[in-house]
């Protein structure tokens, strides 16, 4: 298995997202998270969305699970039904990667940012929501294409 590196490092700029959300022990999102994306996408355009992109967030993360969020960048949240979940992501520097192939094997390249990329980087997570980035050219039907991975990160502690 070869080394994993960012593509590039970028500072990610304030955005507001409305989607859904789901809370999620580690064994479970493997298989709960595709049928949350076909809910995500059964749902169409969210009122005030902002382009095509789609964005998988993972926040909240704890010994027990995380939350997820499938969502779409909107211009705010006051048109939003009250069953959308909402979220602000803050200005944040980030290492950016890229998942190229299946989503289904997402998880085999975030362990390999987090358990060989991180710890030899000079960084540590920001504890700030990391996301997926889905654009319009992704084939959502099948599931292949280039998928970004956005890490939060800070300097390491010296």
């Amino acid at each position: 298995m070869e080394n994993v590196e960012p593509l590039r490092y970028e500072r990610g700029r304030p955005m507001l997202l409305a989607g859904l959300r789901r809370q999620y022990a580690f064994a479970d999102s493997a298989r709960g998270m595709p049928k949350q994306w076909q809910q995500f996408q059964s749902i169409g355009q969210i009122p005030g969305q902002l382009g095509a992109k789609r964005y998988g967030v993972m926040c909240g993360e704890n010994p027990s699970g995380f939350e997820y969020m499938c969502g779409v960048e909107v211009e705010s949240f006051a048109q939003l039904s009250a069953n959308l979940g909402r979220m602000r992501i803050t200005e944040q520097q980030y290492a950016v990667f890229v998942h190229h192939g299946h989503a289904s094997t997402i998880q085999e390249t975030w362990n390999r940012i987090r358990d060989d990329w991180l710890p030899r980087s000079g960084y540590q997570s920001a504890h700030k929501p990391d996301f997926e980035v889905f654009d319009q050219q992704y084939e959502a039907v099948a599931g292949d294409g280039a998928i970004e991975i956005w890490l939060s990160i800070a300097d390491a502690d010296l």
